[in-house]
């Protein structure tokens, strides 16, 4: 066990009740705040590995919902077990987000992603990383989200990716950049969400 680990409060929580890592925490500060998933809902999940994120929406879309779930490392026991006991329509792919999608995908209500690179420990290179996979999830996004559907992104926070934010706002009625009270106090990280997608830019 991590050092860090040990007397976070998160951690200890998602142990407890069953989740397959504290993050499963940050997806549910924003839904509690924001309310972008429902019942019957489809969503997509860009790095879900180990799976926290997929065990929390299996509650909410239930049996009529559909979740496609991308990452290159394989789900959890634990999330494949939820994911089973819920009965949502469920499809996962291991492999890179850059590498194509399926073309029969249903259009989404949501795209999520909690993806993040290898670090190095360069913060220029570690940005670089981060601004590659977010600008990835906002094109995928553009391509497989409903109108006036929902979009969550994390990404580190720094003057280049809350800049390529901005130039996403205009597609969206709402957008806002937060910090879910999950995210651990020395962390970097900070989410993009924007809601109402307008499919065409309103600039």
């Amino acid at each position: 066990m991590k050092r860090d680990n040990l007397h976070d409060f998160y951690f200890h929580k998602a142990k407890r009740e069953n989740y397959s890592a504290r993050s499963v925490y940050k997806l549910q500060n924003i839904q509690e705040k924001y309310h972008l998933f429902g019942p019957g809902n489809k969503v997509m999940d860009l790095g879900a590995a180990p799976g926290s994120w997929v065990e929390y929406l299996v509650e909410i879309l239930g049996p009529r919902g559909f979740i496609f779930a991308l990452d290159l490392k394989p789900l959890s026991i634990t999330a494949q077990g939820k994911i089973k006991k819920r009965g949502t329509e469920f499809k996962f792919l291991q492999q890179s987000v850059f590498d194509d999608l399926p073309t029969d995908l249903p259009t989404m209500d949501a795209v999520i992603s909690d993806m993040a690179p290898s670090t190095q420990g360069n913060r220029t290179v570690d940005c670089a990383r981060s601004l590659e996979l977010i600008n990835r999830a906002f094109e995928i996004a553009q391509i497989h989200l409903k109108k006036g559907g929902h979009f969550v992104v994390k990404l580190f926070h720094s003057n280049d990716t809350v800049e390529s934010t901005k130039t996403w706002e205009r597609y969206f009625k709402f957008a806002k950049l937060c910090r879910p009270p999950a995210v651990q106090k020395d962390s970097k990280e900070i989410y993009f969400v924007g809601q109402n997608f307008l499919k065409e830019s309103s600039k």
